[in-house]
């Protein structure tokens, strides 16, 4: 009687057999094989995909540096379709404004002027191209000084167009009025190639002076 429970006892006890192992292997290796089919079409999806983002980099990131630079100004010197200088003003030792009195009133000091232009590699500013620079000239000064490189590639002749002009849209658009809060409207177009593809982006943007 107490052989016959210990010999139970061993059969329902006793592992798993070599076909039942095989079964499972054969279970989990379909599933795996599922779950990487799955996972490299999505890939291929995602990655068809991300060839076909537009290049967001160039044309952002000069509308960014514009705005960061622009956004000090104190007034627009003067501006063209694809140019613009903006004064803005002098600073101290400690990069506050200055100000200088009339004798009534207070106001702030010009400091440097600050040319955005389309150059080449050279950063002249009598030189033609697609590379967005940025000069300066001291005050009291007419010699600008290129000073940075803000973004390759870009391409104002393919900004979108003007609805009210049938005009392609300028790189800038200076709003002389207190409607537009002394704004500068901007439009930059990037191009740059995507897998053999040239793709281009627009940024648009308005930036306001803030030192008038």
């Amino acid at each position: 009687m107490g052989s016959h429970g210990v010999n139970r006892k061993r059969r329902m006890s006793r592992g798993a057999t070599l076909v039942e192992l095989l079964v499972a292997m054969s279970i989990l290796s379909a599933l795996l094989f599922g779950l990487s089919m799955i996972y490299f079409s999505c890939l291929r999806v995602y990655l068809r995909s991300a060839w076909k983002l537009p290049p967001y980099d160039e044309a952002t990131m000069a509308v960014d540096e514009l705005t960061r630079r622009m956004q000090d100004g104190m007034l627009i010197d003067s501006f063209g379709d694809d140019w613009l200088i903006v004064i803005v003003p002098q600073k101290d030792s400690n990069r506050d404004n200055v100000l200088v009195s009339d004798g009534e009133n207070l106001s702030l000091a010009p400091g440097q002027r600050l040319a955005f232009y389309l150059s080449n590699d050279t950063g002249s500013m009598e030189a033609t191209g697609n590379t967005l620079w940025m000069a300066v000239a001291d005050p009291g000064t007419e010699n600008f000084v290129p000073r940075k490189k803000i973004a390759e590639n870009i391409h104002p002749e393919l900004n979108p167009e003007d609805p009210m002009t049938g005009q392609t849209r300028p790189m800038f658009h200076y709003w002389p009025d207190e409607v537009r809060l002394w704004g500068v409207e901007m439009w930059i177009t990037s191009t740059a190639e995507v897998h053999g593809e040239q793709l281009p982006q627009t940024a648009h943007s308005e930036v306001y002076l803030r030192n008038l």
